[in-house]
């Protein structure tokens, strides 16, 4: 009886191994950046649509609604609540993907001072245009307007700029064309960088090795999206800080998302007016509700040190 015969299969050779390795790698490694620059997208974009901030009732001020236009042609949502002449005129400033409507609390905490207080809702944020959302670099147009438009309402008192996170950065960003124009600065929560940032935040929400990943990837196709991501640190713009103005610095020491040690570089960077405060237990922007008695000696007392001269 004749034996049947088979026809032997190939093997892979190590080449056609190493092909297919290749590709498998350079499909993945593509992959990674569309995933990456997708996500860079969405991080920068508003979060929502611009939507109308109806002018709230309030019991201890008259707000003023206002429409501000900065330099580069965005429109700003502002209010504005009146004060005593003898006190410093205040601009809040919110953080990232809020908008002025949540910062009634701190006006309320600073009109109760007798200061005026001036809040903007930032490009890209509340009732404000715009569709780039750059962490405050391009929000030091909107500083920069809104300080203008004290100093036009008010010649000649004293500004102090109350910036929350991201608020605090746009302040930073916008001190060098501002210069003596500004006579304080409380900078709550200031972030060091956009690179520590994002290393930051990828910490937070992915667990340890996937975190590095995915930071790398935004890290490398962010100036696709961001072309000036080098420059969006509020510590380089901390240099330009004017030598005359008094600055608080504002940090929590459970805060994971500006860490104490980059406030600390910050005003280092700043200089010999700034004053560093550090609440140890306190989260991102929660000094005041840790240890409210600190917050209010020292936020009250660069106020003070701000008013304008008595007639």
């Amino acid at each position: 009886m004749e034996s049947a015969t088979t026809t032997p299969v190939p093997k892979r050779t190590w080449r056609n191994r190493l092909g297919r390795l290749l590709a498998l790698t350079g499909f993945g490694i593509v992959a990674w950046l569309i995933v990456s620059y997708l996500a860079v997208r969405q991080l920068t974009r508003r979060v929502a649509s611009i939507r109308e901030e109806p002018v709230p009732s309030i019991a201890w001020g008259k707000i003023e609604p206002l429409r501000l236009t900065s330099k580069d042609g965005q429109e700003l949502g502002a209010w504005y609540f009146e004060g005593r002449a003898d006190r410093p005129l205040v601009l809040i400033l919110h953080g990232n993907g809020g908008n002025r409507s949540i910062c009634l609390p701190e006006a309320e905490y600073i009109a109760k001072t007798g200061s005026p207080v001036l809040m903007i809702s930032f490009r890209a944020h509340g009732d404000s245009t715009g569709e780039l959302n750059d962490f405050g670099y391009g929000g030091r147009h909107d500083v920069i307007a809104a300080v203008e438009w004290l100093h036009e309402r008010h010649p000649g008192r004293p500004v102090v700029i109350w910036g929350r996170s991201m608020g605090s950065a746009a302040a930073l960003f916008a001190a060098g064309d501002l210069g003596d124009q500004v006579s304080g600065f409380i900078l709550e929560c200031p972030y060091q960088d956009l690179h520590i940032a994002t290393r930051n935040r990828t910490r937070r929400v992915l667990p340890p090795g996937l975190e590095y990943v995915a930071y790398a990837g935004l890290s490398t196709v962010a100036p696709l999206v961001l072309p000036h991501t080098d420059d969006i640190s509020p510590l380089k713009a901390a240099a330009n800080v004017s030598k005359s103005a008094r600055v608080l610095v504002m940090a929590g020491g459970a805060d994971n998302r500006a860490t104490p040690e980059e406030a600390r570089a910050i005003a280092n960077a700043i200089g010999e007016n700034a004053e560093l405060v550090v609440v140890d237990q306190a989260g991102h922007m929660g000094v005041r509700f840790v240890d409210p008695e600190t917050f209010q000696r020292t936020v009250f007392g660069l106020l003070d040190q701000c008013s304008p001269p008595k007639k």
